[in-house]
């Protein structure tokens, strides 16, 4: 069939869109990957997976029993299983049901988690153990071992430490007041432990990068990050917390 001239100019302005809509394209596609990549560049966090932590709550307060007599029979059992990293001891005891705690049990963590410096034993704040039990359920590792680098240290110790310069002691340690423990999970990195700990909002939270371990206390709520090689260390202080710089 033969064009007419009406038909032909219609053609021709057609395949001219068409053309104009391609290289439009061409242009547009480009900037947008560019744009995404700016944007990752921007904000890496848009890529990264977030942890998706088990709902679990911080447990309320625990009561001690007027006598042994007065324990529960039954109720939720809170249970910690910990190895002490360089001496290799473990412990695997339950020592809260439902909202009481079980003298003994107390008694077998304070002696497990005495200053291995001089074996000097004192009474750890039971809610430490609360901290540790409910991070390793929010993590999905309940009933999981838990590496104990440091636990109560004496003031003694702490100053040996502090002079030493070895360590991050801090001048008003909560290991001094029983409240701290320096930890590592296997199977769990040192960032996905340290982010179950801050959204407990339960104490101090600190994170010890070079050395892959974590500090949790139930001191004043506070987080920092540890960096030896700038010889200094990053702090957050929470609102709520006072301003001692004790880990």
């Amino acid at each position: 069939m033969a064009l007419t001239p009406s038909s032909l100019r219609s053609f021709v302005c057609t395949r001219r869109l068409a053309v104009l809509c391609a290289v439009l394209l061409m242009g547009v596609l480009p900037s947008s990957a560019a744009t995404r990549k700016s944007s990752a560049r921007r904000h890496p966090g848009l890529h990264r997976l977030t942890h998706a932590f088990v709902n679990v709550a911080l447990p309320g307060a625990g009561l001690l029993p007027d006598e042994e007599d007065d324990l529960p029979t039954d109720g939720q059992q809170y249970e910690l299983k910990l190895v002490r990293a360089y001496t290799g001891e473990v412990i695997d005891v339950v020592y809260r049901i439902g909202d009481t705690y079980i003298p003994d049990a107390l008694d077998k963590l304070n002696q497990f988690l005495r200053d291995s410096h001089n074996e000097e034993v004192t009474s750890f704040d039971p809610r430490t153990f609360d901290v540790l039990h409910t991070m390793l359920a929010k993590v999905g590792k309940a009933g999981s071992s838990v590496n104990i680098l440091s636990a109560y240290r004496t003031q003694e110790t702490n100053d040996t430490l502090r002079e030493s310069g070895s360590t991050n002691a801090a001048l008003h340690s909560q290991h001094i007041e029983a409240k701290a423990l320096d930890i590592r999970v296997p199977g769990v990195s040192a960032p996905t432990l340290r982010d179950a700990a801050l959204s407990l909002d339960a104490g101090g939270v600190g994170y010890y990068p070079r050395s892959q371990f974590i500090h949790v206390d139930v001191g004043p709520v506070r987080q920092w990050t540890y960096s030896p090689h700038a010889h200094r260390v990053s702090r957050h202080t929470h609102r709520r917390s006072s301003h001692s710089k004790s880990s």
